[in-house]
Parts: C-alpha cells; structure tokens; sequence
C-alpha cells in the first residue's frame, strides 16, 4: 500500500482512534467490495450515522496515484487527498481549491507517519483484524491497514511420512516361502502455500532400513517370506527442513530438525489351507486360502449321494462353532450343525508335513441336490 492509498483510506479512522471511512465519530467502517475495472479499484465503503442510517462512498484508485471519492462532485464528508493533504468535503461542491470554506485538513504530511493518538481495542471484525485487537497510541496507520486490508496468512505445516509397499500376496499357506521386494516411499511433508520456500517440511532422505536393519541409501529391500518373521516395517531418516515463512517473508515457527519416521507395518499370515468336495461329490479339494480372522467360509457342494456324502475338512487347530445351509426358499442361513459329524483326517501343508484335520460329514443317509454350506469358526 502506498502512502495515496493509505490517506484514502483513513477518513475518519484518524479521528481520536480508526473509526470508519466516511462516519461520524465512533461509528465503524467496513469495505463493502473491492472492483477492478477500467485500469483502477473501486473500493465501496459503508458506516452508518449516529441515527442508524447506512452510507456507502466509493474510492477509486487510478494506477496507484490519483484518489477521489464519489467521482469529481463531491458529497458531504467526502475524501480527497491534495499535495500530500487529506481533506473532508463540508459541503456538497466540485470545488478542489481546498480553501478552507468547504474542505477540513484531517491529516497533513506522509501517509506512512500517520499514527493513532490513543490506544485503539477492535470492538468489529474488520478485513483481517478480529474483535479484541488492539493497538497502542502512535501504531502507524499503515499497519492497521495492512492488518485490515493484507493480513499476515500462515502456512500449515506437515510432517514427513513413509509409505512401504511389497510385492505379492499375503496369506501364504504354512510351509511355504515368498521371495518379494519391499519399497520405501518417502514424503517430505508440506508447508502450505510455500510463502517463497520449497513448500517441503523436511530435508531429503539420508537413508532407510527395514524391521529396525542397517540403514541403506536405496529404498528397496528384497527379501524371503517365513513363518519365522511375519511383520514388516521401514523407517526412514531424514535431513533437516528448510524455515516456514509466513505470508509477508517473516519466519514462522522453526525448521524441522533432522530426525527419522517409520512407514505403515506390512502383515504376513500363514494357514492351513481347507479342502471340500466342492468339484465332485468323489474327491476332495484344496480350497482358496482363507484366513483364519475371516471367521468363516461358504462352500457350494454339488449333489451328492449316500456312497459319496458332502464332507469338508477344516484344520484342526481352528475350532468350528457352527455349520449352517441356505434356504433357497427363504433365503436365510439356517443352522445346519447336528446334521454333520466330525472325525479326524490330515493334510501335508506346503512343505509335505502332516496336518491335523476335522472332517465333518453329512449324515443325513441319503442323496442330495447341490447346495451352499457354511463353516463358521473362532
């Protein structure tokens, strides 16, 4: 802001404390809307008098040197600024004369030592001056306009974050290994808007390991899936970050020192895998791994005869709650359990070792048409 557009700006805000552009003393100001147009800003103002009438004046700004309000006929309590003078208008004329008869000298000399002849409390938010600000005797003018009209913006600060990843699945059936590659992905964070920074919290990474491992400078670790170690986690250390600005250049809180941050954790399970006479009444099949959080699984046996009964085998080590069949008719899983008994059998897992198995069998005695079967677990 230039020292034009601060007299502008200051009618009547000058008078004892910032009252309002264009008011009666005490009465508060406001900036109605700013509107570029023609090469200039119109910038409406609006108070209201002693009786409670509502005043708007319109200022215009013309490539930051030239100020009037109103337009050239000048309205009672108008501004002007004249040969680093402003003026109020007394009463209604189009004399710019400034002699005295009309006009009244609100403030003389550079817009930029105007200053408040008494401390100044914010009872009405005004632009970016909230209610409570306040401002002690001899505060600049300019500051109060700038508060008002271009207040100070902080940014929002971010911290760093890592994200690992890795090849393949996670439920592995026991026995079996998985060769994957794990990868590190490094966020520096944010500072936002980036007020002339790189907008970057913290300083690039200086290296990362895994599961607490020798720290590396690459972000990539290939590693062999066992039962033996079933979590994994990266951390990734960092070089200090750049200092936050705010939106007029200042510092705003501090750099963000050197440190380290650990990524999400990577969760590995290993099962037993369940096998049904899903494919044929005749033999039994291994099943699409499930896991054991999963609580249940839904089976669709084709028909079966009293030679070749339904029969599903669940591990051992999973203790079976219920088992339960739909009913076409209703829809509803109806609770099935007495219809099938459970004896012992076993499976090799991944590696040929054996398994325990319960293998619950239909004992109904008699052939039946292909439905859907569920074994719940805990």
């Amino acid at each position: 802001m230039n020292a034009t557009q601060a007299y502008a700006l200051s009618k009547k805000y000058t008078e004892e404390s910032l009252i309002g552009i264009g008011a009666v003393k005490g009465a508060p100001c406001k900036v109605k809307s700013v509107v570029k147009t023609d090469g200039r800003s119109v910038v409406t103002l609006e108070w209201k008098d002693d009786l409670g009438a509502t005043h708007t004046s319109e200022v215009y700004v013309n490539d930051g040197i030239s100020i009037w309000l109103s337009g050239r006929q000048y309205a009672k309590n108008d501004v002007v600024i004249n040969d680093s003078q402003l003026y109020i208008c007394k009463t209604p004329n189009s004399d710019t004369t400034f002699d005295g008869k009309k006009w009244d000298v609100v403030i003389g000399g550079s817009g930029g030592d105007a200053t408040l002849s008494k401390e100044l409390t914010v009872v009405k938010a005004v632009g970016g001056i909230s209610v409570g600000t306040t401002y002690a005797t001899g505060t600049a003018l300019e500051k109060i306009f700038r508060d008002m009209l271009a207040p100070v913006l902080y940014p929002t600060l971010t911290n760093p974050s890592a994200t690992i990843t890795a090849t393949g699945v996670k439920l592995l059936e026991t026995g079996s290994t998985l060769n994957t590659t794990f990868t590190v992905t490094f966020n520096r964070g944010s500072i936002s808007p980036a007020y002339g920074t790189s907008g970057k919290r913290s300083g690039n990474a200086t290296g990362y390991s895994l599961n607490g491992g020798a720290v590396q400078a690459g972000n990539t670790f290939n590693a062999t899936i066992t039962s033996a170690q079933l979590n994994y986690q990266a951390a990734v250390n960092y070089a200090a970050g750049e200092q936050p600005k705010d939106s007029a250049g200042n510092n705003y809180s501090t750099p963000l020192p050197a440190g380290s941050v650990n990524s999400n954790m990577i969760t590995y399970e290993f099962v037993d895998a369940i096998y049904a006479n899903t494919l044929s009444a005749e033999t039994m099949t291994k099943q699409s791994l499930v896991s054991k959080g999963d609580g249940s699984v839904q089976f669709d046996l084709p028909a079966t005869t009293v030679a070749n009964p339904e029969q599903i085998d669940i591990p051992g080590s999973w203790t079976v709650s219920k088992i339960e069949v739909l009913n076409t008719l209703s829809g509803q899983w109806e609770d099935a359990t007495s219809q099938f008994t459970a004896t012992t059998t076993s499976h090799n897992d991944a590696a040929g070792n054996p398994v325990s198995y319960n293998r619950y069998t239909c004992n109904l005695g008699m052939a039946l048409g292909a439905r859907s079967v569920k074994v719940l677990w805990s």
